[in-house]
């Protein structure tokens, strides 16, 4: 009965924030931060954080505080903004080069993991927002001493507020982090790396989205994966870290195997994943949540598909992509292609903003530095707001957001 007492108690703080009206916050690589008006579609205001590659951002559920990941090489800090007050606090040490920050449902905690390993061992913070310091850092031994590469891309919490996912690519494993022991309490174990998550609103199963199968060196031999596991089982004692159930992406002839991001449709019925394809796939699979049986295998037109965001409405299933400056928007009842959308002329489109009345959507566009507005009625595009100041053109604006998500594809609670 406790747990399930905890489990209802945070899904109710879920969803009882309030924050300033109507802002998109884009992040910039350069350091700054931007937040846009969404009805006048113009810059309100920069933040500068004074890190570099902050590309990636997570809001608190009630919009009053904003944690940014300092990437780039030689950063250890990530950003703490006061999105009322449009001002920096802190720069806060978390670990060399923080990949995502990531705040808890009830937003209590940020959990960060980093980039880099430092001494042998992968390095994760756990931020309590109240008092914005950290509160646990964890180290853990990596196994793989000959890895050289990036650790992970983006860390992942379940529903019950606690227990934080953190990827691992050196050892192809995810660490299921206590946030508030500050301990590790299980790991899975896969056959590639793990790239992001995806958890039931039953909070029965975990779907983990696995780039593809390496060989013994390490190299991507096979097909991307869903692999799905049965979180009372991962949370038992002792957890049970075998999955339910595996399956490759079904891709196009001769395309390469690489994949990316799942997210679910808004009525969870569904699961749509992406193969990025080291940035030429054009593959699109959709799964019955419930059955695990692949529905619908589409094609996005363009190159590099990566993330699969959902409109508030639950009409569209909208795909950004990296190697191409394309949208694809799909009908996410009949699963069906609707428009293929070109969004300015740079490359990188990769992440969008809804208005929470379906209205617009901004959407970034890397190699153009800018934001650009999109009709969502009409499905055009109908503004575009340069996020770059004179002269510092560095095609970096990158994360767009307006308000809380556990899956950034599906934003839960919107900046009011």
């Amino acid at each position: 009965m406790k747990k399930v007492f905890v489990a209802i108690l945070c899904f109710a703080v879920l969803f009882t924030g309030t924050a300033i009206a109507g802002s998109v916050v884009a992040m910039r690589g350069d350091g700054t931060v931007v937040f846009i008006d969404d009805q006048k579609e113009k810059i309100v205001d920069r933040v500068y954080t004074g890190g570099v590659g902050g590309s990636m951002g997570a809001l608190t559920p009630d919009g009053k505080l904003l944690y940014v990941a300092n990437t780039f090489n030689g950063q250890y800090t990530t950003s703490i903004i006061d999105v009322e007050k449009r001002t920096l606090i802190k720069n806060l040490p978390t670990g060399p080069r923080p990949a995502h920050a990531y705040v808890s449902p009830d937003g209590k905690l940020v959990g960060v993991a980093h980039k880099f390993s430092e001494n042998g061992q992968i390095v994760i913070a756990i931020i309590d927002t109240y008092s914005n310091n950290v509160k646990h850092h964890i180290t853990i031994d990596i196994e793989n001493a000959s890895f050289r590469g990036v650790l992970n891309p983006h860390s992942g919490w379940l529903r019950d507020c606690k227990h934080f996912l953190v990827p691992n690519w050196a050892d192809n494993v995810v660490h299921v982090i206590d946030a508030y022991e500050g301990k590790e309490v299980a790991r899975l174990q896969l056959e590639g790396n793990p790239h992001n998550f995806n958890v039931t609103s039953d909070s029965s199963e975990l779907w983990v989205a696995v780039d593809a199968v390496e060989d013994a060196a390490g190299k991507k031999a096979g097909c991307g994966q869903l692999v799905i596991y049965d979180i009372p089982g991962i949370l038992g004692s002792p957890p049970v870290t075998t999955p339910k159930t595996s399956f490759c992406l079904t891709l196009n002839p001769g395309e390469p195997k690489q994949g990316h991001h799942a997210a679910f449709t808004r009525d969870g019925k569904y699961a749509y994943a992406t193969n990025v394809g080291g940035g030429k796939g054009t593959s699109i699979n959709v799964f019955d949540v419930k059955t695990k049986k692949l529905v619908a295998h589409l094609t996005a037109g363009g190159k590099g598909v990566g993330h699969p965001f959902m409109s508030p409405d639950g009409k569209y299933v909208v795909v950004g992509q990296y190697g191409a400056n394309i949208l694809t928007f799909i009908d996410a009842k009949k699963h069906e292609v609707v428009k293929k959308l070109a969004i300015g002329e740079g490359k990188g489109v990769q992440w969008v903003a809804f208005t929470p009345d379906n209205k617009k959507a901004f959407v970034n566009n890397n190699g153009d530095d800018a934001v650009y507005v999109l009709d969502m009625k009409k499905l055009r595009v109908k503004n575009k707001i340069v996020t770059a100041e004179p002269g510092k053109f560095w095609k970096t604006q990158w994360h767009v957001t307006n308000g809380w998500y556990l899956v950034y594809e599906a934003v839960e609670t919107y900046l009011k």
